[in-house]
């Protein structure tokens, strides 16, 4: 009895340690890219600096951020990754604008941001929703949610078929099939045509004694006059 109590007051302090700095720990989660980069930014070159000399962390500062500017797959990627962090900030306002006033949710908790990954449309971010919503609350609201992702279309998945909390949603920004791109097979065709007179060709032979057992055979009758 004595050890059931004692696990008992254990497990409620932490489940009220964990209420009480949930507020913290959910807007740590919500920034914790930002607070990454920036933490990144600052502490390296002056490790760096410390370590070898100021110039050689300016000179290594100076080229990550001209590959970063110039050298255009990683600029395109980075700008796709930028799109994640804004998105998932512009997803809070929304919810708090819009799903908490409109939902059922009475507490007014917010849904849980989860993840955001870029994708050749635009983004797709995974969001764990509270007691108190579901995905008819937000079927709805797909308009408002492009409107204050600035994208041009949102829709609104089920994730998961164990957890009906865990939504997908799918942000289009731009449309990928639009784009032009070079096909290899006109190349292809080229070399082929240039390459026939070495490539061995069989001759045609023509069919000799076809016996089609199971196709009846239909007398052709005479046209009147003797013509064929």
């Amino acid at each position: 009895m004595a050890l059931g109590v004692m696990t008992g007051l254990v497990c409620g302090l932490c489940a009220a340690l964990l209420v009480l700095a949930w507020p913290v720990l959910r807007a740590l989660w919500w920034w914790s890219l930002e607070a990454a980069v920036v933490a990144f930014v600052v502490l390296v070159p002056t490790w760096l600096s410390a370590a070898t000399h100021p110039l050689v962390a300016l000179s290594v500062l100076l080229v990550v951020v001209g590959t970063c500017v110039l050298v255009r797959p990683v600029r395109r990627r980075l700008a796709a990754w930028s799109w994640c962090v804004v998105v998932r900030h512009r997803l809070r306002v929304c919810f708090a604008d819009v799903v908490r006033t409109a939902s059922r949710n009475r507490g007014g908790v917010l849904p849980l941001i989860l993840l955001a990954r870029p994708t050749p449309a635009g983004e797709r971010v995974w969001v764990w929703l509270r007691p108190g919503l579901d995905l008819s609350d937000l079927e709805g609201k797909t308009g408002k949610v492009a409107v204050t992702c600035w994208a041009g279309e949102a829709r609104i998945v089920r994730a998961s078929t164990r957890f009906a909390a865990l939504m997908r949603i799918d942000l289009t920004r731009r449309d990928p099939l639009t784009a032009t791109y070079v096909s290899p097979l006109a190349a292809l065709v080229a070399h082929l045509r240039k390459s026939e007179a070495a490539v061995p060709v069989s001759p045609a032979v023509a069919p000799v004694g076809l016996d089609l057992a199971d196709v009846p055979e239909v007398p052709v009758e005479q046209p009147r006059g003797g013509r064929r």
